[in-house]
């Protein structure tokens, strides 16, 4: 006797699909089209793609509900018609499947067309480092002038910085000090006076020296104290450079235009655009839930596979290799229609429980767990967290995941209960309030938030969040 999990296929395929992103599901649905001939798209509009089904999500609403279109399809897919009754490939297809059709997408062309054609095919973009590296090449030098720069932009880190310095890294690589000096003061000549500084102090310096006019106040400042600015002590840098507050205020102000990452204008910008899952919109006075399938296409069993199954059927070894590529299809179907509808159950419990965060805001976010939502929907926790998985609701409140609907909470000593980034929201604002020449301790904010709001934490837990909202320390918010 053993216990053992064994999962279906269909089980595996259905948890795959469910986790994946609406991008990563494009890509999937990309593939399996052009893998599975029983499948097809319906065609999609250029716009937006919103399930005409929606779920208001009131206190009293059930959570089943339906996406428009699965009800049918899913009916074709647990229906199970003879071979003769499903769907059908051509007879170019058919043949294609013996090998006795063309396998190209084209009759091909002649060699001068290949290459007229690959002339008008624009070159690939340079990264950062490349640009640099053209420029160099344009002012005609040296070979191995060119080499070492290359050398040091690859030991660069993302800020720009040759981080152990100039005399190490020439220890290491075997290159002479002096041919490093020189291809690096190449480099900062063609793109910034900053590029491969040790430090941030050594990139402010260089700044400084490159700009014209005196700056002497500015770099003592950074050579002589700049452990001390960071600390915030400025009383104590103002009294050691006997200049007044005013004085030092215009130098820090004249060192906040600096770059503090020389190599950043030279970098792609790889921000990422977020594109929601779920539409959640107030109608009247009810929340609707919608789901969104921007470029996703609508997907059926192919009705030209018929004649192909029909003709297959004196040849056994295609006839099954067909019948095999119609269950694939029926498989992905069903969990592509079971993602909607998951999907839209979970962020309907979702928004019936946060009626109250997505009408006033973060402060009033409920405390809630994956369980409650799990029993709701009648699935178990796992589903939750795969269906969740990298997806984003656009709510009153802006677009966020909706993982962080979900969040731990504090018991209050009024008999309610708060939410963690209903927590993080009041130290927020405690923060903000606070007097900027006299800022609050965190034994001061856990203090307020246990008089004023009933909120007990300990100290070490308001650092904590404190430091989750990358809020300075009391020592660091200080204003002289």
């Amino acid at each position: 006797m053993e216990q053992r999990l064994v999962q279906s296929p269909q089980m595996i395929q259905a948890m795959q699909i469910l986790q994946l992103t609406t991008p990563e599901l494009m890509h999937r649905i990309e593939a399996e089209l052009e893998e599975n001939p029983f499948l097809e798209s319906v065609g999609s509009d250029d716009g937006p793609i919103i399930d005409s089904s929606a779920v208001t999500a009131t206190a009293d609403a059930p959570t089943d509900a339906r996406v428009d279109g699965a009800e049918t399809d899913t009916a074709a897919i647990e229906e199970q018609p003879s071979p003769e009754e499903v769907f059908g490939m051509e007879e170019p297809l058919l043949e294609a499947f013996r090998g006795e059709g063309p396998s190209g997408r084209g009759s091909g062309g002649s060699g001068d067309e290949v290459y007229d054609a690959l002339q008008n095919v624009a070159a690939p973009e340079m990264s950062g480092t490349g640009n640099i590296l053209s420029e160099l090449r344009v002012d005609d030098l040296d070979a191995s002038e060119i080499e070492h720069a290359d050398l040091l932009l690859r030991n660069l880190d993302e800020r720009g910085f040759l981080v152990h310095g100039l005399e190490p890294f020439s220890q290491l690589t075997k290159v002479p000090l002096s041919e490093l000096e020189l291809a690096l003061d190449d480099l900062r000549q063609v793109s910034h006076p900053a590029l491969g500084a040790s430090d941030l102090r050594e990139c402010y310096l260089l700044q400084l020296e490159a700009m014209p006019g005196e700056h002497r106040n500015a770099e003592l400042l950074i050579r002589d104290h700049f452990d001390e600015l960071l600390a915030n002590k400025l009383p104590q840098i103002a009294t050691s450079m006997q200049i007044t507050m005013d004085e030092l205020r215009e130098i820090i102000q004249k060192i906040s235009h600096l770059d503090s990452r020389p190599l950043a204008d030279y970098l792609p910008d790889n921000s990422i655009t977020i594109s929601p899952d779920v539409i959640v919109e107030l109608i009247g006075e009810e929340y609707q839930v919608r789901l969104v399938r921007e470029g996703l296409p609508e997907l059926r069993l192919s009705e030209a596979a018929r004649d192909a199954l029909e003709k297959a059927k004196t040849d056994k070894k295609l006839h099954l290799y067909l019948m095999k590529k119609l269950e694939r299809a029926r498989w992905f179907l069903d969990a592509v229609n079971h993602r909607r509808e998951s999907l839209l159950k979970i962020s309907t419990a979702i928004v019936q429980r946060q009626r109250e965060f997505l009408d006033y805001g973060p402060q009033r976010l409920r405390p809630l767990k994956m369980q409650e939502i799990a029993d709701v929907v009648g699935v178990h926790i796992s589903t939750i967290s795969r269906a969740i998985r990298g997806k984003f609701a656009q709510t009153p409140q802006g677009i966020m995941a909706l993982k962080a609907f979900f969040s731990g909470g504090q018991a209050t000593s009024r008999g309610g209960q708060r939410s963690r980034v209903a927590i993080h929201e009041r130290i927020k604002d405690i923060v903000d309030a606070e007097d900027r020449h006299s800022p609050l301790s965190d034994e001061e904010i856990a203090r307020v938030l246990r008089e004023r709001d009933g909120i007990k934490v300990a100290r070490r837990t308001v650092t904590k969040y404190r430091k989750a909202m990358d809020i300075p320390s009391s020592t660091m918010r200080k204003a002289f």
